[in-house]
């Protein structure tokens, strides 16, 4: 998988956020699944439950006044053609330009039927305080 294609799924992972759209961020996500962080794992066998913890993310970060997210692509590792690794840098912010959140975030992505997907998920650096409940606790 080439830096281009892992930078383009990074803007779509983005908007897709931006726009508070949980089926359009479920879209970049491939089925099976997983996410961990310091305090749980999850994994997902087929879309619902998936497509359900996206919705209930975005539900929390409208909660939370949530404006946009913004990345960095802090590390790149192509892993053959169809497998890629990266680890991003995120800054949320609320609507009146606040930082709501900066965490880091590892993503093993996977080509495919509609480009790169997420395949697992390592979230870390999370401010659970301002950001409870999580989504995938």
């Amino acid at each position: 998988m080439s830096r281009e294609e892992v930078v383009g799924f990074f803007k779509a992972y983005q908007d897709a956020f931006n726009a508070l759209d949980g089926d359009a961020v479920a879209e970049l996500w491939h089925v099976p699944s997983g996410i961990t962080d310091k305090q749980s794992t999850v994994w997902w066998a087929d879309d619902a439950p998936m497509r359900a913890n996206h919705h209930a993310l975005c539900k929390i970060y409208r909660g939370l006044n949530y404006g946009r997210a913004d990345h960095q692509i802090t590390a790149f590792h192509p892993l053959g053609s169809d497998h890629a690794f990266a680890d991003v840098r995120w800054t949320l912010r609320r609507q009146d330009g606040s930082v709501l959140q900066q965490f880091g975030t590892g993503y093993h992505l996977i080509r495919g039927p509609r480009g790169p997907q997420v395949l697992l998920c390592t979230a870390y650096e999370e401010d659970y305080k301002e950001m409870t409940p999580h989504a995938a606790v």
